[in-house]
């Protein structure tokens, strides 16, 4: 969601979180605030006395000419705002796409891409607009490439012999046939057109690239399609190993086929761009943690990422919650307040599409499996607006009240709001246990 302040989604000096479950609320607010989209570019793009750092590399600040950016994903505006601030004047060309119009405070031009499947018609738009951008930059010119989560709906085009309403039924079908949010966004990588799987690099003949990622787990290169990473032959092997494993690889045209032998490269000479992740699942988990931790609280890592569909995820989050809780022992005179078990996890989502049905299914399977009266379970997006679908707010909390003195209604879940800020690392899973109470 684009806030008023973006860049500072949390101001600090704000009083901490009241209600029934302030524990929660203040680790979803930790979380947020330490992957910021904006935060994170301000911290990759940097001018210090005369120096310009650009991710991992440092270089005179007048060794460009001028410097461009293209932001894609559901942070473009935020990441586009912080590259603003960060370079200044020197930023004279920018274009932008993703769910939310260009932002007033961002002077340059954008499409909107809606959330949901790759295949977008409107991706065509956007592509064309990048390349030619990039096309049109010089040897003494910069590029910044900001990527976020969603960013694959605005680059990614139909393999060839297929439409885009096609295509996205294809992901779609592969999706509910059990291929996981990565594998949906590999199989888009590799069989799609548009910028994905290296063309945009190749789009970029003569000027310096960088690449910036806000990256939820599935991997930096698969982000977007990897704009800047060309297809290999293993990925292709596995997307065929996947249509297969759907039974749909028969859906797919001869012409898209033929992309898919391990040799089958195409010949435009694309040069790999590693990209630079400047925000990813775990500045959410450790800023969470620490802030719980600073609250009296033993805190323990569950597992770092979740693939596994909503349902499952749960299952497996509270098992592992149980476990830790039972290694710890806790007795009314233990000087904890009690076991915090954190966790991030991608749902099985594809990028770009909405979470909040997903996030309403684990917490349903979280509250049936709860075990102890005590303890409570909260799940968090990181990123989405919640005014898009009201039924499902960014984070909710099943299970008793962190806050003894509060009364809450028995086998509801508990909605927590995100007030500002855009980023978009994955869902944050908390589970608490608080220690038990005296005779």
């Amino acid at each position: 969601m684009i806030g008023p302040f973006p860049w500072d989604p949390f101001p600090h000096g704000e009083p901490d979180p009241k209600g029934p479950d302030p524990v929660h609320s203040l680790a979803f607010r930790s979380a947020v605030t330490a992957a910021d989209a904006y935060h994170a570019v301000r911290l990759a793009v940097r001018r210090e006395a005369g120096t310009l750092r650009i991710g991992n590399r440092f270089v005179l600040e007048g060794r460009y000419r001028e410097v461009a950016f293209l932001a894609f994903g559901n942070a473009a505006n935020s990441m586009a705002l912080g590259a603003l601030h960060a370079v200044g004047q020197r930023l004279t060309q920018g274009f932008l796409a993703g769910p939310e119009p260009v932002a007033a405070d961002v002077p340059f031009r954008g499409v909107v891409v809606p959330p949901g499947w790759p295949g977008n018609p409107i991706a065509d738009a956007a592509v064309q607009a990048a390349v030619e951008l990039a096309a049109g930059l010089t040897e003494e010119d910069l590029l910044l490439l900001l990527l976020s989560p969603g960013a694959l709906g605005a680059l990614a085009g139909a393999p060839p012999g297929m439409t885009p309403a096609e295509f996205g039924r294809l992901l779609e079908q592969a999706h509910a046939r059990g291929a996981t949010g990565r594998e949906v966004g590999l199989v888009t990588r590799v069989l799609g057109t548009g910028a994905v799987g290296g063309r945009l690099a190749a789009a970029v003949p003569r000027a310096d690239l960088v690449s910036l990622v806000v990256e939820r787990g599935d991997g930096p290169t698969v982000l977007g399609g990897g704009p800047t990473r060309p297809v290999d032959s293993a990925e292709r092997v596995e997307v065929r190993s996947i249509l297969s494993r759907t039974d749909l690889l028969s859906q797919v045209p001869s012409a898209a086929q033929a992309m898919l032998p391990p040799n089958a490269g195409e010949t435009t000479r694309a040069l790999a761009v590693r990209p630079v992740v400047v925000a990813s699942p775990s500045d959410g988990l450790r800023a969470a943690s620490d802030a719980v931790f600073d609250k009296g609280w033993t805190v323990r890592l569950a597992f770092l990422e979740l693939r596994e569909g909503p349902e499952a995820a749960a299952e497996r989050f509270l098992e592992q919650s149980e476990t830790l809780y039972q290694g710890e022992v806790l007795t009314p005179d233990s000087r904890t307040k009690g076991v915090a078990t954190f966790a991030m996890a991608t749902l099985g989502l594809p990028e770009g599409l909405d979470e909040g049905p997903a996030l309403g299914r684990f917490l349903s399977r979280a509250q049936e499996l709860l075990r102890r009266r005590e303890m409570s379970v909260g799940l968090f997006r990181t990123g989405g607006d919640p005014r898009a679908n009201p039924a499902f707010p960014p984070g909710a909390v099943v299970g008793s009240p962190t806050e003894p003195d509060d009364r809450v209604t028995p086998g509801r879940a508990r909605a927590v709001r995100m007030r500002a800020g855009v980023t978009d690392v994955g869902c944050l899973a908390v589970a608490l246990y608080p220690r038990p109470a005296a005779a």
